[in-house]
């Protein structure tokens, strides 16, 4: 995840102050990977993060990204949030 992340934003540029910050902070408080998504310039983040520091990992991604800023902090309540791997796509064959 975090060598795609430095490939989208050196080698095709789709990255933004905004969306380096958050990786950034992401990654210092716990994330095992994090990464741009979506249409980048200004998009969103997914990171790694292992269960058991999940709760920590939002508390402070909370406090050093959103907390900072005023038109930030509006966002926050629906933009930080958890969620777990699914199965995937799946191709059902008739026999």
């Amino acid at each position: 995840m975090n060598q795609s992340y430095i490939s989208c934003r050196e080698m095709y540029e789709c990255s933004c102050p905004e969306l380096d910050r958050l990786v950034d902070i992401c990654l210092q408080f716990g994330a095992i990977g994090s990464r741009l998504t979506g249409a980048g310039w200004g998009g969103c983040t997914v990171s790694m993060v292992p269960t058991d520091k999940l709760n920590t990992f939002l508390k402070n991604v909370k406090a050093a990204y959103y907390q900072t800023d005023v038109q930030k902090l509006a966002l926050e309540n629906n933009s930080l949030f958890a969620t777990k791997p699914g199965r995937g796509a799946l191709v059902f064959v008739e026999a």
